[in-house]
């Protein structure tokens, strides 16, 4: 797991499509698929839902 989320997109480990962030009641966030109606929380994603960005210039 990198140490921090830089460089990275979270992405669906079912269909690579980006997540959208949404913030929940208890006061974590979470990461949301609404194709695949499925998401995890953002302190804790699973290892394929980070996608490394291309680098730029």
């Amino acid at each position: 797991m990198p140490s921090s989320g830089r460089g990275y997109i979270h992405v669906c480990p079912h269909c690579h499509q980006p997540l959208t962030l949404h913030d929940l009641r208890d006061g974590d966030q979470a990461y949301w698929c609404h194709a695949c109606n499925l998401g995890h929380r953002a302190s804790d994603p699973p290892l394929n839902a980070l996608k490394r960005l291309p680098q730029t210039g």
